[in-house]
């Protein structure tokens, strides 16, 4: 629904564009000495309840998103901006899930470091806006969608919305979004391009009688981003598995979960994100130090 279109340089953060501009999400940074352009923090599925107290799948997710929040503020060179990529509150999107969130995240601001979100299928965009007010749109882009751009150095950024229906968990960019995507891809085809959504892509059709899991015109948007060899990359996350693959040359990053996993043994955490030229490093911070997977990096490199 709002659109943020933010270019990143080291002079500081400058926001503009020839569509209307909404404020950013929390806080803004110089970009200097501390910060680093070309470094995001990639998160997903904080799932986030309305109390901090409140466990899941033996997880406090209240405590987990904190504990990564400190771990952003400490870092020596902090991020551009701090992606959270769906799935932001517990099951239904409740005012007192975003209040909690408001609350884990607010030492951020203080901290200089831009919040930027994506909606999955646990979240509801009216409750989020109430009370993450600085994400609510001046002007209506997609409608009924939360969509992004962040224009950096090496790369665009574009943060879509796959949210159809409240604790559904179906999702779907749709046709007016799909229109979006491809007319803003082709205004920036100089650049690497990123994408972001919280679904992961579903190239089967479930079987008769059971919901798609996946997003369910992965079709449309895969012939779209087929014809468009600048999209480099597509991130996900909604299976709580941290994964990269490839698909006819598209890198698919799959980010783990901040909160809980659904199978014993894989890492939950963030990702550290390093764009440059010709491609971007991730390494992979792991809420557990001693998980096996903790500060594995992986280089990818564009084609």
């Amino acid at each position: 629904m709002p659109i943020h279109v933010q270019a990143l340089s080291r002079r500081g953060f400058l926001a503009g564009s020839a569509a209307a501009v909404a404020g950013l999400a929390v806080g803004r940074g110089a970009i200097g000495a501390e910060w680093d352009a070309n470094r995001f923090a990639l998160l997903s599925d904080t799932h986030i309840p309305s109390r901090p107290e409140i466990e899941a799948r033996g997880v406090n997710m209240t405590r987990n998103l904190q504990r990564v929040v400190g771990q952003l503020l400490a870092l020596e060179r902090k991020p551009a901006g701090v992606i959270l990529n769906g799935d932001c509150a517990y099951l239904k999107g409740l005012p007192e899930d975003y209040a909690n969130l408001a609350r884990c995240v607010e030492p951020m601001a203080g901290g200089g470091l831009d919040l930027h979100m994506t909606m999955g299928n646990h979240d509801d965009r009216g409750p989020l806006y109430d009370a993450l007010v600085m994400q609510r749109p001046d002007t209506v882009v997609v409608e009924s969608k939360h969509v992004s751009i962040i224009e950096s150095q090496h790369a665009n950024l574009f943060l879509l919305d796959t949210l159809t229906e409240v604790d559904v968990v179906t999702g779907e960019l749709g046709q007016e979004q799909l229109a979006w995507l491809a007319e803003e891809l082709d205004r920036r085809s100089e650049k690497p391009a990123i994408l972001f959504a919280h679904h992961n892509p579903q190239f089967t059709p479930p079987e008769e009688g059971t919901r798609w899991s996946g997003i369910q015109d992965t079709a449309a948007f895969f012939e779209l981003i087929a014809a468009r060899p600048q999209v480099k990359a597509y991130v996900y996350g909604h299976t709580h598995r941290w994964s990269i693959g490839r698909r006819d040359g598209l890198y698919l990053i799959n980010l783990p979960p901040v909160a809980y996993l659904f199978e014993d043994g894989l890492p939950n955490g963030w990702v550290d994100a390093h764009l440059r030229a010709g491609g971007m490093t991730l390494e992979l911070r792991a809420i557990d130090p001693n998980h096996p997977q903790h500060g594995q990096r992986v280089a990818l490199e564009w084609a």
